[in-house]
């Protein structure tokens, strides 16, 4: 599934070297993350009908990082 991360996704004061950042921590982590502001959207045929549990833990491992950036 790939996810798309803009400073808009952190707080009203991220930045986008910030955002920058958090996206290269969730790709170490195995996500396909990108910079923008779209939807995400599953790329595999397996992940149809997932979305929702990979958006969960797409989530957990975001909180994560974004705690460990601070």
């Amino acid at each position: 599934m790939k996810f798309f991360i803009a400073e808009q996704n952190i707080g009203d004061d991220a930045t986008k070297e910030q955002a920058e950042k958090l996206i290269e921590m969730l790709k170490a982590r195995g996500w396909d993350v990108e910079y923008g502001v779209k939807r995400n959207v599953a790329t595999d045929v397996s992940e149809f009908g997932q979305e929702e549990s990979l958006q969960s833990k797409f989530a957990d491992d975001f909180m994560d990082c974004l705690s460990n950036m601070e």
